[in-house]
């Protein structure tokens, strides 16, 4: 592109005979003497050569759609920054192969790798919680057409299922972990290291971890119940704020000793939301949080804000990722 800019530039100089307007020493000389000697330009032809000057140099710039801002080189990035972004979030649970257990929260692994294929074919790529958090907080870029893949309760098909199939065709997830079950699985697998349980262990979630493909977030200690991480009837803010921080607290201080990680992200169990959570979350460190309400999620850089409560969609056995993308575009 500069090149493009240089060569039109010293065709637009040519063509209007300017070369001795180039003459600095001229050009830029104060001295009263000086400039009287010095060939006046007309005003025209100084409005003429600045505004050609103005189209010649920006004409890279206005001849780009903002939807292919993310085509642009490095040396287009200066003209063009991206500042708001639509991001399709889609809420998977369990991965499974048996019957009783497909359906709404339940996927078979053949249907979430036609999902992944559909993805790449259709140029979509995975991102994970922390690009999005260093969008808005960094102006980093996000890829021209980002999508994000959320797995919640910590399922040990993330482990068994998930992860060769994100290896196999290179790409990302967000995994949200229960600490409890997680906690009490790595027990039981130290009594009997044979045994498979439904949810993962701490060296399953280390080994997901590690891969680089797997982004590891908070769905609480112990409040995934009916109630999710919600505020009790029988309990105040400050009691409800001091029982939330507590389980989580107790998630990340785990997180921290079995991976070196802490989780910037809280997912709402149920997508449950009191009034109150959000002042914990950031006490906490915490930076985004996601909901169960579907809908587009919109990342703007430099509005935090944003990125509480984001939206999802859930992915049910028998519905494609293609008609959940496509229902997104009719909700814009």
């Amino acid at each position: 592109m500069l090149k493009n800019c240089i060569r039109n530039f010293a065709a637009m100089v040519e063509f209007f005979e300017f070369n001795r307007f180039f003459e600095f020493n001229r050009f830029f000389e104060f001295n009263s003497e000086k400039r009287k000697t010095a060939q006046p330009l007309s005003c025209v032809r100084k409005f003429l050569f600045l505004w050609c000057v103005v189209l010649f140099l920006c004409q890279p710039v206005f001849a780009t759609p903002p939807q292919e801002a993310n085509d642009l080189d490095d040396t287009e990035v200066f003209f063009f920054r991206q500042k708001e972004v639509e991001v399709p979030i889609i809420m998977y649970h369990l991965i499974t192969e048996k019957p009783k257990y497909i359906g709404k929260y339940g996927v078979t692994p053949t249907e979430v790798e036609k999902d992944l294929v559909y993805l790449k074919e259709n140029g979509y790529t995975t991102i994970v919680m922390q690009d999005l958090v260093n969008f808005v907080e960094r102006g980093d870029r996000l890829p021209k057409k980002p999508i994000m893949l959320t797995f919640d309760d910590g399922n040990s098909s993330d482990y068994y299922y998930l992860l060769p199939l994100l290896q196999k065709h290179e790409m990302k997830a967000v995994l949200a972990i229960i600490g409890e079950v997680t906690d009490r699985y790595t027990n039981e697998i130290e009594k009997n290291s044979k045994a498979k349980f439904p949810n993962l262990t701490w060296v399953q979630v280390k080994e997901l971890h590690e891969s680089g493909l797997c982004e590891i977030q908070s769905h609480g200690y112990n409040v995934h119940g009916k109630l999710g991480s919600g505020k009790k009837k029988s309990e105040n803010i400050t009691a409800y704020q001091t029982r939330l921080l507590a389980d989580l607290q107790k998630l990340q201080d785990a997180c921290e000793a079995h991976l070196g990680h802490i989780p910037n992200t809280f997912v709402y169990p149920l997508g449950i939301v009191s009034e109150g959570s959000r002042q914990v979350l950031e006490n906490l460190g915490m930076v985004a949080s996601l909901g169960c309400e579907e809908g587009i999620s919109i990342v703007r850089q430099g509005d935090k804000d944003c990125l509480f409560k984001m939206r999802r969609y859930n992915r049910p056995s028998g519905k494609t990722v293609e008609s959940i993308l496509n229902r997104h575009m009719k909700d814009k």
